[in-house]
């Protein structure tokens, strides 16, 4: 499980972020998703409801080839999140056994735009 401290995302623009799933057992990039269930989740700290969600079934992460997913969310979710400090976890789930990949804080910058 890898803790993060995120950069910060501005509340006014889309949001990416490419990541890698290496394989603990042998170090090597995961290029296979079949049966493989990812879920970010973006949070207010301290609440239990998530923010925003990203999944492969939900169609906001997708695969970019050779190990690499990225998730995705457009302004118009991003703007329902005020500035401020979020807690972000991602989960991987495969063959019906689930591991805690990320777990770690989000700043969240006002944006100041309107448009």
């Amino acid at each position: 499980m890898y803790q993060a401290n995120l950069s910060p995302i501005s509340n006014r623009a889309d949001w990416s972020q490419p990541f890698e799933i290496v394989d603990d057992n042998t170090g090597e990039a995961i290029t296979d998703f079949t049966g493989v269930s990812v879920l970010v989740e973006v949070r207010e700290q301290g609440c239990y409801s998530p923010r925003l969600s990203a999944s492969i079934e939900n169609g906001k992460i997708t695969d970019l080839g050779n190990g690499v997913l990225e998730w995705t969310f457009l302004r118009t979710e991003m703007t329902g999140l005020c500035a401020g400090t979020y807690e972000i976890g991602v989960t991987i789930e495969r063959d019906d056994y689930t591991t805690q990949y990320l777990i770690g804080t989000l700043p969240v910058l006002d944006g100041i735009v309107s448009r």
